[in-house]
């Protein structure tokens, strides 16, 4: 998933809540968001997206207010860091934070784009593999959410850290690769990665949010028409994911103009109905699945090549834009 390009679009927000998930609108609505970002900002807070675990081990971006202090990529790994108010604050939503408690941030430099983290040996404190390699993906895509930051080292004590207690190894310099992937051992000879966006929800089904997921694909000439097929296929089986698109809708076509990406899709996305919350979350996974690949800005949604309004009432007549922060944390 590309890094987000701050500043240059409008603000719109995914819903992170109990109410479901608002649709992306390319409206003069945005402008007044961005009015409400602008003033966030002046009230010495920064919108930052920090990436925590879930019930199923899987990796969630979340939006958080953070305050604007000098070395603000400090205080964002001070929030993934396991304590127990941030445990407390997480719970209700399901989610967890992913460094080891106890872990201590000794010192961090930002230097041509590589930011080099060394913590205390608690960070070391793993229970598992598992928890392991998460913790170490949590970390490099929550600090490379910020423009200055490419890769990420890891040193603990003062020393590169290129092999933890469960057998990770690492390369010297780490970079985004794979988030939630499906199929571990999966052959990747002759296959394409594509970042799909499932719906996902605590266990009590009182807070929702999108999770990105990496499905192995065959190669193909138009890889965006097939991760939308596979967004309809919905996700793996115990993942804790829900498919939101109707199985019977066909990819027509999509087709990439400039920045802008036109997705065709058959009348059976139309008349799905479900619920607005439902409908709102099936354009929400096209966008952000769409706006996943680099150089795609903004998507227009089209059924049988025409501009449509689906059976509860969402309007597809202009194209939405690319959301510069998925859940946020609240309203």
């Amino acid at each position: 998933m590309p890094k987000r390009l701050i500043g240059i679009f409008l603000v719109l927000c995914i819903v992170f809540t109990i109410t479901g998930c608002n649709i992306l609108n390319f409206t003069e609505k945005g402008k007044s968001e961005q009015k409400n970002t602008i003033e966030e900002t002046q009230a010495n807070l920064r919108k930052t997206v920090l990436y925590y675990v879930n019930e199923n081990n899987l990796l969630v971006p979340v939006t958080k207010n953070i305050p604007w202090v000098e070395g603000i990529a400090k205080a964002t790994i001070e929030n993934l860091i396991d304590k127990a108010e941030i445990r407390e604050h997480l719970k209700d939503k399901g989610l967890m934070p992913t460094l080891p408690e106890n872990t201590k941030l000794l010192g961090m430099t930002i230097r041509n784009g590589v930011a080099k983290v060394d913590f205390s040996r608690e960070f070391l404190n793993f229970k598992d593999k598992t928890a392991e390699k998460t913790a170490i993906l949590s970390l490099v895509y929550t600090l490379t959410e910020f423009p200055t930051i490419n890769k990420v080292e890891l040193l603990v004590e003062g020393k590169p850290l290129k092999k933890c207690p469960f057998g990770t190894q690492l390369n010297p310099q780490l970079e985004r690769e794979n988030i939630n992937l499906e199929s571990k051992g999966q052959n990747i000879n002759n296959v394409q990665k594509v970042t799909l966006f499932f719906k996902g929800t605590n266990k009590e089904g009182t807070f929702s949010y999108y999770v990105p997921v990496t499905r192995l694909v065959k190669n193909t000439d138009n890889l965006m028409k097939t991760a939308l097929q596979e967004l309809i296929k919905g996700p793996k089986p115990n993942m804790g994911l829900t498919a939101v698109i109707p199985k019977e809708t066909k990819v027509l076509s999509v087709v990439k103009k400039d920045n802008e990406v036109i997705a065709n899709f058959s009348k059976e996305l139309e008349n799905f109905g479900g619920g607005l919350e439902n409908e709102q979350a099936i354009v929400n996974s096209i966008v952000l699945t769409l706006t996943a690949f680099e150089g795609v800005d903004k998507v227009t949604i089209q059924v049988e090549g025409n501009k449509t309004v689906l059976s509860e009432g969402t309007v597809l007549d202009t194209p939405i834009l690319k959301p510069l922060f998925v859940n946020p944390e609240s309203i």
